[in-house]
């Protein structure tokens, strides 16, 4: 009793401990700050005299990369895009601090959904990408930051005397709602964020450094009420480009989760000095080494989750099986026109002396994912343990990988 005593005083130190030197609260991530930017359009009025607007964007790309492309929103550069249709002349650059900028070049835009996504001629090592994460109901509440150049975007260039990442501005508030707006159909995220003309196209982003949306406007009823277009609506623009980015793991700022981890290990770790010291002297017979086997009798399956399949399992034999909508080819079929599916998406198998499902993306356009929001490489083989899910595109193609 005495020992069982003296573990439950070093547990409770340790998460005493623990708890004293983490912080209390996510703080905003200053390197979000490499990866914005200050975006100059300009277009010339009916008699030819150019006019400029300014705005904000941010960097997307391939972590530890130099970056190329940039997000910002439609109606930054909507001045550009009609001038280039009609008028001719437009003009559009980004600046990295007050006498260093570069031409910039349109790949894409949604003009209803009010994102823009554009790119420099090379990468630039000014600049790094930030990794971007989708918001879900479970953040409702959460500190966010919204990022932006004050007075930029949708006034004219005169009124901008700096231009470089440390002049930006941050702002706090909280996700007070998720919705889908009327009329458009996007995905809004609804936040107390103070927003200005000057963040228009810049990240919101959660404590960890994620951007989970694209600053856009305020309410005309409310003015505490301010919105961002939801990541899940950039990444499908992103995809269709064959863009590269990179997602962020959800969570990454529980205080207690940490300590609670350092206190399970701390128990672990006096526990097993107990149970050695009371063990007899004499060693154990050595054990040989095992390999994993399958469970015996039990078949490898796929199982769809996707409202077209009805739960529809495909056994796995001793060949891969190919997922997409081309009939010719794949095992597990989808429908035409199923938002998020490659003709040819995927291949599975069954490594049968490894125990695991190997799951390769066939350079699908938008993307195979973990349960966890992790998109694999192209033609990359990854490994999963049964009872591992996939989905394709959209989470509404759940793919469980099971022995039954």
């Amino acid at each position: 009793m005495k020992m069982v005593r003296t573990l439950s005083a070093l547990a409770l130190s340790a998460m005493l401990v623990g708890a004293s030197v983490l912080p209390a609260a996510a703080a905003f991530q200053q390197s979000v700050l490499d990866g914005i930017i200050l975006i100059r359009s300009g277009a010339p009025d009916a008699d030819g005299t150019m006019t400029y607007w300014q705005g904000t964007g941010f960097f997307v790309g391939e972590e530890g990369q130099d970056p190329q492309y940039i997000v910002t929103n439609c109606h930054v550069v909507e001045d550009f895009i009609l001038a280039g249709k009609a008028l001719g002349g437009g003009e559009l650059h980004v600046l990295f601090d007050q006498d260093d900028e570069a031409e910039a070049y349109l790949v894409d835009y949604d003009a209803e959904k009010d994102l823009a996504v554009l790119r420099l001629a090379e990468p630039t090592d000014k600049r790094a990408p930030l990794s971007m994460r989708q918001a879900e109901d479970s953040m409702l509440g959460d500190e966010v930051y919204a990022v932006g150049y004050p007075l930029a975007a949708d006034v004219t260039v005169q009124a901008v005397n700096s231009s470089s990442k440390e002049d930006a501005t941050v702002t706090t508030g909280s996700i007070s709602r998720l919705l889908t707006e009327s009329g458009t159909g996007r995905n809004l995220i609804q936040t107390d964020a103070a927003l200005s003309g000057g963040n228009s196209g810049g990240p919101l982003t959660d404590g960890t450094g994620a951007v989970i949306g694209v600053n856009t406007y305020g309410s005309d009823l409310d003015q505490n009420l301010f919105y961002a277009v939801s990541i899940s609506e950039l990444l499908p623009i992103l995809d269709r480009n064959n863009i590269p980015y990179a997602i962020a793991e959800a969570g990454g700022g529980n205080t207690m989760m940490y300590v609670a981890i350092g206190a399970v290990v701390v128990v672990a770790v006096l526990a097993a000095v107990v149970v050695l010291s009371r063990k007899k002297k004499a060693a154990p017979a050595p054990q040989q080494p095992s390999q994993s086997q399958p469970e015996e009798g039990r078949q490898p399956v796929l199982r769809s989750m996707a409202g077209q399949h009805g739960g529809m399992v495909v056994p796995l034999h001793h060949q891969p099986v190919q997922v997409g909508r081309d009939r010719a080819v794949c095992r597990l079929v989808y429908q035409d026109g199923t938002p998020g599916v490659s003709s040819r998406h995927c291949q599975i198998f069954f490594d049968e002396q490894e125990n695991l499902f190997v799951v390769t993306d066939l350079n699908s356009t938008y993307g195979t994912f973990l349960a966890d929001g992790q998109r694999l490489a192209p033609n990359t083989p990854v490994k999963l343990a049964p009872r591992s899910s996939i989905y394709l595109g959209e989470v509404a193609n759940t793919i469980y990988l099971e022995l039954e």
